[in-house]
């Protein structure tokens, strides 16, 4: 599975589709948390932070501080 590592958390992508945006990878792309991976990109479906219950990414994002613009890749 997928995972990545934002503010000492790590975060485990359970389910995700294929995206068409373009964008840089690890960046977040839109508020529908699509993540770039270069040539195409992913939508997060549900994910699961460290230690906390599986959650679906609408959920998820409302009360995260990962947002539109957030590069995963360096955080």
């Amino acid at each position: 599975g997928a995972w990545f590592i934002y503010n000492g958390e790590r975060y485990k992508i359970l389910r995700a589709e294929l995206s068409n945006l373009i964008g840089q990878s690890g960046q977040v792309l839109t508020q529908n948390f699509d993540i770039g991976c270069g040539k195409n990109s992913i939508k997060v479906l549900e994910i699961q932070r460290q230690g906390k219950k599986v959650q679906k990414s609408k959920e998820f994002l409302l009360g995260s501080s990962i947002k539109k613009g957030t590069n995963l890749k360096n955080a």
